[in-house]
């Protein structure tokens, strides 16, 4: 039971945590990209509801997942773009978009609808976000403000990012060579392993989640 909670509900239920998070800052600031970061873990949430759903009916999910790529990609590029000021770390911003892009639309063309989780695809996707974040932390920590970084939520947003694109990017990168490993055999302890792997990925994300739920609290409380 517990097993299943892990891997199967934790992952929308983080998804909704992170949406929570992110309204309560959108009633105090308002700013644009946040409200595109909200609209994207909503879509999430929806969809890998969906995704739970279906892999509690052992039926194919891996499809959602590689849809959901390319929304990720735009909003958290969205996010540091706008999070950006000048216009070199724009750039970086809308090079790192186009990379992506280009390679979503040339693995959509040649290679077809995926089966399994394109973990190239979100190998890329964690390498992007984790590459701009320490960018974020190099600007941030270079300037010189009278305001402490933690009392803005952008830092702790970015920070619980970090977190979970840092930690689950060798998890990304290793399971679908392992799904197609073992497709020959796909034993009960080998669907486990796999099982518990993706349990580990969504303990990541929910620990994300809830980093920033608990400082959009604090930073709300102290923003009254």
């Amino acid at each position: 039971m517990f097993l299943s909670f892990v891997t199967n509900l934790l992952e929308p239920l983080s998804y909704l945590i992170f949406s929570i998070a992110l309204f309560v800052q959108l009633n105090i600031f308002k700013k644009t990209r946040i409200r595109v970061l909200f609209i994207y873990n909503l879509i999430a949430t929806v969809s890998l509801s969906y995704a739970s759903w279906l892999a509690h009916r052992s039926m194919n999910n891996n499809y959602i997942y590689n849809l959901l790529y390319l929304p990720a990609v735009i909003a958290f590029c969205f996010y540091f773009y706008r999070a950006f000021k000048s216009k070199k770390n724009k750039r970086i911003v809308l090079g790192v978009l186009v990379f992506n892009i280009v390679y979503f639309l040339a693995r959509l063309f040649l290679s077809g609808p995926l089966e399994l989780l394109d973990s190239v695809a979100y190998s890329l996707l964690s390498i992007s976000v984790c590459f701009l974040s320490f960018l974020f932390f190099y600007v941030i920590l270079s300037g010189i403000s009278e305001n402490k970084i933690w009392h803005q939520f952008d830092f702790w947003l970015v920070s619980a990012l970090l977190l979970y694109f840092l930690g689950s990017f060798f998890i990304f990168l290793m399971y679908s060579n392992l799904t197609y490993n073992i497709l020959s055999t796909y034993t009960n302890e080998q669907r486990k392993s796999l099982t518990i792997l993706w349990g580990v990925h969504n303990v990541l994300l929910f620990l994300s989640s809830l980093t920033t739920l608990f400082s959009s609290l604090w930073i709300s409380y102290r923003n009254r």
